[in-house]
């Protein structure tokens, strides 16, 4: 470890190979100020697609996974924190995609820096987000759509709590969440809170094979049961369409986006959101 953050405090780049050797380091040896001066370091420096990738797969090798009968698995997950105070857009998404005939996976946490993660709605609403790996995956199979709570699938992450905490900045883990679906997601729609990022996360993937909770809550029902219009439903038919087609449901976006909002019109989306509060209840 001592090594890894010299060398970056020095303005070198860790290859793949030994950025996931050092998050292994960072989930089972390292003190926490090894941790925070290898995180500070990489920020200062600037993290590269490579160490992006190798620090998910290192995450990806200490998560509880599951591996769900169904495919193609579609996965949401964004890095949040766009700053813009938008509604949470991953969320309702993967609900109308579902809503469409698509098996989803959803991947996500609490709020961080934006004002309402995934965790924050979907508890809003009733659902039990801290549900154990085999609820989930039966939730998947049988419902087609369920919800991975980082914390309870990436249960080492506890080691960089203290850390990032303390840092108090952006670090390369804020980024890792759409990397490391715990379900092994066949295909993703990624977002991204800077849009320099976007084509760095687009990297990594293929160097890997692959609002307040209160309003969002009330957003996210809106919009699923059809009583929410304009630019908040737009922008859930426009990735939730995404999704549609990534999964190969549809032959091409503007299909996706039909019937993504013929899921919403026929009660389809509505119907998972009641599928997902009763498939994992308290």
């Amino acid at each position: 470890m001592q090594e890894y953050i010299e060398r970056v405090t020095d303005g070198a780049d860790l290859t793949q190979s030994e950025a996931r050797e050092a998050a292994t380091a960072v989930f089972e040896e390292a003190t926490e100020a090894q941790i925070g001066a290898l995180l500070a370091a990489l920020r200062a420096k600037g993290e590269t697609e490579t160490e992006i990738a190798g620090f998910a797969e290192g995450m990806r090798d200490a998560a509880r996974t599951i591996d769900p009968d169904r495919t193609p698995l579609v996965d949401t997950c964004g890095t949040g924190g766009d700053d813009y105070d938008t509604i949470n857009v991953s969320t309702t998404s993967a609900i109308v995609a579902s809503g469409a005939g698509v098996p989803v996976a959803k991947h996500g946490n609490y709020s961080v820096s934006s004002s309402s993660g995934s965790a924050d709605v979907l508890e809003e609403v009733g659902v039990n987000v801290e549900a154990e790996p085999p609820t989930v995956e039966t939730a998947i199979e049988e419902d087609g759509i369920g919800f991975m709570l980082a914390p309870v699938f990436h249960p080492a992450m506890e080691a960089v709590i203290g850390p990032r905490k303390e840092l108090g900045m952006r670090t390369i883990f804020n980024v890792l969440g759409p990397l490391t679906n715990p379900a092994g997601a066949d295909a993703q729609i990624v977002g991204a809170y800077d849009p320099d990022l976007v084509p760095v996360l687009a990297r990594a993937l293929a160097r890997m094979d692959v609002e307040t909770p209160a309003e969002n809550a009330a957003d996210m029902k809106g919009i699923v049961e059809g009583d929410v219009t304009g630019a908040k439903r737009d922008i859930i038919l426009a990735n939730a369409g995404a999704a549609v087609y990534v999964a190969g449901e549809a032959d091409s976006l503007e299909a996706g986006v039909d019937a993504a909002r013929e899921a919403i019109d026929s009660g389809e989306a509505a119907k998972k959101l009641a599928d997902l509060q009763s498939a994992v209840a308290k």
